[in-house]
C-alpha cells in the first residue's frame, strides 16, 4: 500500500513539475541578437563569466560588440563584541559599453549587491561566496540581455 502511494505520488509531483513552465533565462532561443566581448578589464573571473553567459546568446539579425570593465568587492557590515566580522556584504560594479558599428549604443554601470553572514568553516564561506558571486553575476548579465532588447524595441531611448 505504501509503495502504491509513493508511486502515484511520484507520478503526480513529475506531471505537476513537467507543467510548471520552467526555461532556463540565458537558453531563451528568441533573442534576434548576439554579443562580442571585444575588451574586458577588472576582475577576470567576473569579466569571463559574464563574456561565457553573453555568448551563449546567439541571434543572428545584429552583433554587438561589448567592452567589460568590472570590480568585485567585499565589505563588513557588521561585526560582533570581540570585532569580529559577523555579516559582510559581496558588491560587484560593471560598467559595459554596447558599440555597432564603431558607434556606443549603451554606456551604463550597473551595481548588484547582497548581504550574507559570516560563517567559520572558511571552505563553506568560500563556497557560498561563489555561488553568491555567480547569482549576482546571472543578475549583470540579465541587466544586460534587457537593455538590449530594451534599446532595440526603442532605439530613441538613449540608454547612456
Amino acid at each position: 500500500m505504501i509503495k502504491k502511494n509513493i508511486y502515484i505520488i511520484s507520478i503526480f509531483l513529475l506531471i505537476f513539475l513537467n507543467g510548471c513552465g520552467y526555461k532556463p533565462l540565458l537558453k531563451k532561443s528568441s533573442y534576434d541578437f548576439s554579443f562580442v566581448v571585444i575588451d574586458k578589464s577588472g576582475n577576470e573571473k567576473i569579466n569571463s563569466i559574464i563574456e561565457k553567459k553573453l555568448n551563449t546568446i546567439n541571434g543572428n539579425k545584429r552583433s554587438f560588440k561589448v567592452i567589460l570593465i568590472s570590480k568585485e568587492s567585499k565589505n563588513v557590515i557588521s561585526k560582533d563584541s570581540k570585532g569580529d566580522p559577523t555579516i559582510l556584504e559581496a558588491v560587484i560594479n560593471l560598467n559595459y559599453k554596447l558599440y555597432e558599428n564603431s558607434k556606443i549604443l549603451v554606456n551604463r554601470t550597473l551595481t548588484q549587491r547582497s548581504t550574507y553572514n559570516n560563517i567559520s568553516d572558511k571552505f563553506e564561506l568560500r563556497k557560498s561566496e561563489e555561488i553568491l558571486t555567480d547569482n549576482l553575476v546571472d543578475d549583470l548579465v540579465s541587466d544586460i540581455i534587457n537593455s538590449t532588447s530594451n534599446f532595440i524595441l526603442n532605439p530613441m531611448i538613449n540608454d547612456n
